[in-house]
């Protein structure tokens, strides 16, 4: 029949309420999955021809695996209608697909030796140049965006791994059949169209903020002085290294006390910089205990944050006025902080930050200008590093180039010294404390030098232009130099040994840290499955470890930040540092980590790349609610465990890798494995292993049906669950689908 003419009617659907439109909307999604996939994973990826040999001369040159898709799964009998629900049956197909890989012989045996694996950047030795030209990132449309993303991203490294590609394109073509009137975006983080995400709050400054009639209306919204002067109290306090970039403790202090005697004589930016001070110390409060706090919350955040770019506007911040790039500093992190994800209009409020800073003359360093007092240049400088760490890690999180590059600056660094140790009237600043003597500044002073090194990676990595290995190992060596410079009291420690240290130092520990591994990470990914030519060694043997060793620490930090920011836990009153940013270089760890078990090159660390995949999925599906860059890692990393031998392959299909070694290619088994009876227990394996039956990632409402079926032992004789589009002949004759369903019965019945 004509693929291309949407049909109602054939065999019953096992949803036989949906309304016709809506399945003519799904056989128009599911159209161009009917088509035979006759080139391999990779050409079709490339959109290049590929001549269809085993493996093809494409695949044979680059030295990539060559891996074709199993059609026969997909062949349609005839008189098949094709508006069978999407979802049901490629899901299910492409679990069929997943066990039958698993032993083809096209997938990679488990082995250390790098010569079986797939290069993207071959090389033979340390001046050899990397041929980078395929890692070009990931671009996704639709009907209301373009995005892309740089291949450093977590959401393009997700993409090359096949499998999970597929998932998640079949996700959005479910989205645009249950609502086809209604434009699906696909986002690198994962989200659907950013108008329909409900209750998103667009940035005001950039989509529209009604402006105050008056000054005294934007006072009318401040509440009153204890309030102020508590919210100030906890700016101050939780806020430490925010609030010793934008303000000057005494200086503030002094023109707060005039505040509140003449409220009506202070500059309207100045009021500004008041609310934003007032909005984040909101935002850094306890997390709310119930639905009515945490809406009262939410009102006051919006109100605090409307009043900030009320003042911004009256004051004409991009005149660049006194106070007015501390209070546009301000607000894009109060922006930044009020979202879950990544926010792309953060990115766009980065890039006026930075144009404001460089407009005022920030990038410069105070010294070439006799004007500036000491007190002022102080300030500058710690400014100027604030702006330099939003750029590097928004730019990044967003998967861009940096905006401000080396030779672009000369501002020096901050002095190591308390806000208490100069003032305004001083000729010159005292001499700096030692770095062993934790001040204010310390932490902006350290997240500089480690910031600067991420900066002159990303510059490498972001670059169309090819690099040589050596070039890499000196980069290492400066990000070497800037973890070995980091003062010591902001050393890495043990939780157990921090335990007579604040929140907000052992904090900024870990953040530094977090900033370093990612540094290695960002470096050494692109070699991480590069090929060595070298017969007698490993070219690439430290590339390797170093990315696998701050993968696997990243995800470390991620699950003490879990536990400890819990109630009752060492950095409870800290819980809202760890935002989108945090989780960004988290989600990367996660993908490198699902990259390794996807190509089985684990370099003799299966089990503890494997626990830490479970450690981190239970977080992120934790998150999953109020995420949807972390519930879309959950699944990703559900897929990952189960094509890596989950319960439901291992333990109740009773399948193992050994045991699938008769699958050949065309989907026929040639043997039929044993039974050896393993329970979820005795394998070693939890129950969460497999996203079909996760409700947390949403069941397909078909598949809930029948599943819902099975569970009471009602479904009609001779129903089969791989659906009427599948041609069952060409299926396994081993444990079907069927077969592990029926076993799921007193599962679930448990």
């Amino acid at each position: 029949m004509d693929q291309r003419t949407p049909s109602t009617t054939g065999s019953p659907s096992l949803e036989s309420n949906q309304a016709v439109s809506i399945q003519g909307a799904r056989s128009i999604a599911s159209r161009r999955r009917d088509k035979p996939q006759l080139s391999c994973s990779l050409c079709r990826r490339r959109k290049t021809k590929c001549d269809r040999q085993q493996p093809c001369s494409n695949c044979s040159s680059r030295g990539f695996p060559c891996v074709y898709p199993v059609n026969q799964a997909y062949t349609m009998k005839p008189g098949q209608p094709t508006g069978d629900p999407l979802s049901l049956q490629d899901r299910l197909v492409h679990l069929e697909r997943l066990v039958m890989t698993l032993g083809s012989p096209s997938s990679q045996p488990q082995s250390n030796d790098i010569k079986d694996t797939g290069s993207r950047v071959p090389a033979t030795d340390a001046g050899t140049i990397l041929d980078d030209q395929s890692d070009t990132g990931s671009m996704r449309f639709s009907a209301t965006e373009h995005h892309y993303v740089g291949s450093d991203h977590w959401a393009a490294i997700m993409d090359s791994i096949a499998d999970l590609k597929d998932h998640f394109d079949r996700e959005e073509r479910l989205k645009l059949a249950e609502s086809p009137t209604q434009p699906v975006g696909v986002h690198g983080d994962g989200c659907e169209d950013l108008d329909a995400r409900p209750g998103r709050r667009r940035a005001l400054l950039l989509y529209g903020c009604r402006p105050a009639t008056s000054k005294a209306e934007v006072l009318a919204a401040l509440p009153p002085k204890p309030a102020v002067d508590r919210y100030i109290a906890r700016y101050f306090n939780r806020l430490d290294l925010v609030a010793s970039s934008s303000v000057h403790g005494p200086t503030f202090l002094k023109q707060y006390e005039a505040f509140w005697a003449d409220p009506d004589g202070i500059p309207i930016m100045w009021l500004g910089l008041l609310y934003s001070m007032i909005c984040l110390a909101v935002i850094a409060s306890d997390p709310p205990t119930d639905i009515l706090e945490h809406q009262q919350q939410r009102l006051h955040i919006d109100l605090y944050r409307e009043k900030l770019v009320q003042c911004l506007m009256m004051g004409g911040y991009t005149l660049g006025g006194e106070h007015a790039l501390e209070t546009f500093m301000n607000y894009v992190y109060v922006e930044f902080r009020i979202h879950d994800d990544a926010e792309q209009d953060v990115w766009f409020l980065l890039g006026l930050e930075v144009n404001l800073a460089k407009r005022m003359g920030y990038h410069r360093d105070p010294k070439h200008f006799p004007g500036i007092t000491p007190l002022q240049a102080e300030m500058r400088r710690r400014v100027w590093a604030t702006v330099l760490l939003g750029d590097v890690l928004i730019s990044g999180q967003m998967g861009m180039p940096r905006m401000v590059r080396d030779g672009e600056f000369d501002t020096a660094e901050p002095q190591n010294l308390n806000d208490e140790d100069f003032k305004e009237d001083m000729p010159v600043l005292p001499e700096p404390r030692p770095e062993t003597e934790l001040t204010t500044t310390l932490g902006v002073i350290a997240r500089r030098r480690i910031l600067i090194a991420l900066g002159t990676i990303s510059d490498l990595t972001a670059s169309l232009n090819s690099c040589s290995y050596a070039e890499i190992m000196r980069l290492d060596e400066i990000l070497n130099k800037a973890g070995m410079s980091i003062p010591p009291p902001l050393k890495a420690k043990s939780m157990a040994t921090s335990v007579t240290d604040s929140p907000q130092t052992i904090m900024a520990r870990l953040f530094l840290s977090h900033m370093f591994h990612k540094g290695k990470i960002m470096l050494h990914r692109r070699v991480l499955f590069a090929r060595s030519m070298s017969p007698t060694r490993d070219t690439f043997t430290y590339s390797r470890s170093a990315c696998l060793e701050a993968s696997l620490a990243t995800l470390k930090i991620q699950q003490v930040l879990d536990e400890e920011t819990c109630p009752g836990g060492q950095l409870h009153m800290m819980h809202w540092r760890v935002g989108s940013i945090m989780n960004h270089h988290f989600l990367t760890a996660t993908m490198i980590l699902c990259s390794l078990v996807h190509r089985k090159q684990v370099f003799g660390r299966g089990d503890e790349i494997i626990s830490a995949l479970r450690t981190a999925r239970s977080i992120w599906m934790r998150k999953g609610d109020g995420s949807h860059e972390a519930k879309k890692a959950g699944e990703a990393v559900s897929i990952v465990l189960a094509q890596a031998g989950g319960p439901r392959f291992d333990a109740y299909l009773s399948v193992g890798r050994d045991d699938l070694v008769g699958v050949s290619r065309d989907g026929m088994n040639d043997q039929q494995p044993p039974n050896t009876g393993m329970t979820d227990e005795a394998s070693g394996y939890d129950s969460m292993e497999i996203l079909l039956f996760n409700e947390t990632f949403g069941i397909d409402p078909g598949l809930e049906h029948f599943l819902a079926e099975v569970i009471q032992g009602t479904v009609p004789t001779g129903r089969r669950l791989s659906g009427g589009g599948i041609n069952e002949g060409n299926l396994s004759t081993g444990p079907s689908i069927d077969d592990w369903m029926m076993r799921e019965d007193t599962v679930y019945k448990r």
